[in-house]
């Protein structure tokens, strides 16, 4: 059967591609040392399925920022099935055999996409190739983290099931497509999802305007495909909705952040030439933004298919997929035209998000298909038109002589101006650098003459087709060797044993204790050695807590994000129980002493003052007097109030996990439990046997950390992270399961009784 060949035949790219690293045992990972694999995917994982191999599934990571939400920052992925590879492999090889999986799904639907489209074999094989290893998706295995690939790969899916379910009305696709939004909600990249369901709902938008009858149920189908999804992952979902809430993502972003990485409109030349402005690894990249953002290469061939597909072929919502391929181009343009303006301020959750550039991935989808129409039409025909040759032959030729003029171009006021254009993250220094600009000249003038001299060959094979129709199988095996040959290129890997500074580690492990460090050099690096970072490298952190550092290392509190630079080290992070400031410089690493004494996991504090409004709290805790030993400030008054004594009396923690703390508090003199870590409101107290309180109150303590008001006498509690959101989930998502598996079952029988 042609599905089973072409899914083999593209097991075998990925593993030519990967093989290596995924047979070798030595802690090399796919990606490049200081991209998102490491500071984030790597730790992440680490923690998460470290913690699930215990029997524990974390819902908080006390590793990063005094303390965040785990699983509801939904970049833990720990329902996505593919996932269990991290239980049952070591870390670097599970990584890259994540990485292998989930390229290997996006080229198979993609695959099966252009089949039931109608494709020859071959032309859908290429389809899958191109979108496999084209600019959009494979940088994004060197430099993205991994949930980025994952939730890609179920795109193609979701757009089968839409128009399987338009042309056949079959509740099986219905059920398919939820699957495949649901299985892009458990791999933990929101972004995507969204961008995908408004390029999924204009597509489908336009679909409808092309329907003659039945629009109403048609709707109501393509509308469960979403709803479905979400009912099915709703675990994720809506503790993914509750952590936001209350993390720094609850609030729009700002707009000139929010509007970066928008994709430039000059970089549409990296269809043709993807190392115009540099490539990263061979020469530096010198154009606005990062590549990975902002190239959008499908291959040379690849998209002289596409061009002749869209001009040629008779596909089913030709007009369709042309629309929303326009409108997810717009969109990827970002700020570059006034549209993002007017979805920033009104369209909900547009201003969450940042690099719009992501929705060149979508773009690239519909060439890839396009690409496949085109040489099916190709196969089809066993021949090109004269028009479609002349034009190949004048567009080669076009390349060819932009070649040889860029090689005699100054290239200085080009490179300058985009340097100093305040987007571009290449070396100030080299826009005032002559023999930089003119390795850039010569750098893009040799991706022209490979472009141009790629399209003649392209357009030679096409010409053979007049006496050799199967040339036509040369002209696909060139667009698929062309994008691999890119890809390789591009593939990089890293020694992730880099990624634990040994001295760090031997320091943790002979300073025991609960105090802090803040790494400025590997956030999330904590997760290695078993320490505790004060800050992260997540968009999760809390919000009060991200507004008390930004406050601390004086900035704007009302700016707060996952960024911040420690311009000063204010004393008050002794607070956040902060020991040592971590700072590598080449190979030296070196740990200052923050000078303060950190306050313990838990103190008894028997002054208090009560503030309103974070000014108040933030001038309150910001007075020299201010001493978080002997006072806390809250924001409404405790019960019972507390009593500053000689002796407060004395607190511990007994034990503790990811989500929880066991408390003994023997109190001689009422007085608030201040719990050093980051305050949600999803963190509840309860009485476990033997206290003297049977109920408790967790309310925010010096702003960001947790204050628990005690009466004198023997307190024994249970301190938890409990989100709702995460039980209705659970909930929610085991009924719709229920739900899906048996409207599943009810149709296989009735399909197979239909075939008896």
């Amino acid at each position: 059967m042609p599905w089973r060949w072409g899914l083999g035949g593209l097991a075998l790219l990925v593993l030519a591609m990967f093989l290596d690293t995924l047979v070798a045992a030595d802690g090399r990972v796919i990606g490049a040392l200081h991209s998102d694999v490491a500071r984030h995917t790597l730790p992440w994982r680490a923690f998460g399925f470290g913690e699930l191999a215990k029997g524990n599934f974390a819902l908080w990571n006390p590793h990063v920022y005094g303390g965040a939400p785990y699983f509801g920052g939904q970049s833990a992925a720990l329902l996505y099935p593919p996932n269990a590879l991290f239980l049952a492999l070591p870390l670097a090889l599970a990584t890259n055999w994540s990485v292998a999986l989930n390229a290997w799904l996006l080229g198979a639907f993609m695959f099966l996409w252009a089949l039931r489209r109608g494709l020859a074999p071959l032309a859908a094989f290429v389809a899958a190739a191109l979108i496999l290893f084209c600019a959009p998706h494979f940088l994004r295995v060197q430099l993205g983290p991994v949930t980025n690939l994952a939730t890609m790969a179920w795109v193609p899916l979701l757009f089968l099931a839409i128009d399987e379910w338009l042309a056949s009305r079959r509740p099986l696709w219905c059920l398919l497509g939820m699957l495949a939004v649901a299985m892009q909600i458990l791999a933990g990249q929101p972004q995507y999802v969204y961008y995908t369901a408004l390029v999924a709902a204009a597509y489908s938008g336009f679909r409808l305007l092309e329907a003659r009858e039945g629009r109403l149920a048609a709707a109501a189908g393509l509308l469960s495909l979403h709803l479905g999804g979400a009912a099915l992952a709703a675990v994720q979902l809506l503790a993914g909705f509750e952590a936001t809430a209350e993390t720094v993502r609850a609030q729009a972003l700002p707009y000139r952040f929010a509007a970066s990485f928008s994709f430039p409109p000059e970089n549409l030349v990296t269809l043709l030439v993807p190392g115009f402005f540099g490539d990263v690894w061979r020469h530096p990249y010198w154009g606005r933004w990062y590549l990975w953002e902002a190239s959008a290469f499908i291959g040379v061939t690849g998209l002289a298919l596409a061009a002749y597909g869209i001009a040629a072929a008779k596909v089913a919502g030709k007009r369709s997929l042309l629309a929303a391929c326009a409108a997810a181009l717009l969109l990827a343009f970002g700020d570059n035209t006034p549209l993002y303006g007017v979805l920033y301020e009104w369209l909900p959750w547009y201003d969450r998000f940042r690099a719009t550039g992501k929705f060149i991935f979508l773009v690239a989808l519909i060439l890839a298909l396009f690409a496949g129409c085109g040489l099916d039409r190709i196969l089809r025909d066993r021949t090109v038109p004269a028009p479609a040759l002349w034009t190949a032959g004048a567009s080669a030729a076009v390349l060819l002589a932009a070649a040889a003029a860029a090689r005699a171009a100054d290239w200085q006021p080009l490179t300058a101006a985009m340097i100093r254009s305040g987007e571009s993250y290449a070396q100030a220094a080299l826009h005032s650098d002559p023999a930089f600009a003119s390795a850039s000249g010569a750098f893009a003038s040799l991706g022209l003459l490979a472009a141009g001299l790629t399209l003649a060959a392209a357009a030679g094979l096409a010409l053979w087709t007049r006496r050799q129709p199967r040339a036509a199988l040369l002209i696909g095996a060139l667009a698929v060797v062309e994008v691999f040959v890119f890809a390789r290129q591009q593939r990089v890997t890293f020694d992730s044993t880099r990624l634990v500074i040994p001295q760090l580690r031997q320091v943790i492990a002979s300073q025991p204790g609960d105090y802090r460090i803040l790494d400025l050099n590997f956030p999330n690096g904590g997760v290695f050695i078993g320490a505790r970072d004060a800050w992260g490298y997540d968009p999760a952190v809390t919000r009060r807590y991200a507004e008390l550092v930004h406050w601390s290392a004086g900035h704007d509190p009302a700016l707060a994000m996952q960024y911040v630079s420690f311009d000063r080290f204010h004393p008050l992070l002794a607070m956040l129980r902060v020991k040592y400031v971590v700072e590598v410089k080449g190979d030296i690493m070196t740990m200052k002493p923050l000078g303060a004494a950190p306050l313990a996991q838990v103190e008894l504090v028997g002054g208090y003052q009560v503030r309103a409004g974070r000014e108040a709290v933030l001038r309150a805790l910001g007075e020299p007097s201010f001493d978080p030993r002997k006072e806390v400030v809250l924001e409404r008054e405790p019960r019972p109030a507390p009593v500053a004594a000689a002796r407060q009396g004395r607190a511990a923690v007994v034990r503790q996990g990811s989500d929880y703390l066991d408390i003994d508090a023997d109190v001689a003199s009422p007085s608030v439990l201040l719990v050093t870590d980051a305050w949600t409101p999803s963190w509840r107290a309860r009485a476990l046997a033997g206290s003297s309180a049977t109920e408790y109150e967790v309310m925010p303590a010096n702003y960001a950390l947790r204050g628990i008001p005690l009466e004198r006498g023997r307190h024994l509690l249970r301190l938890e992270y409990a989100p709702a959101g995460f039980r209705i989930g659970i909930l929610i998502s085991a009924l719709a399961w229920l739900a899906w598996l048996g409207g599943a079952v009810l149709l296989w029988r009735r399909g197979k009784a239909a075939h008896a």
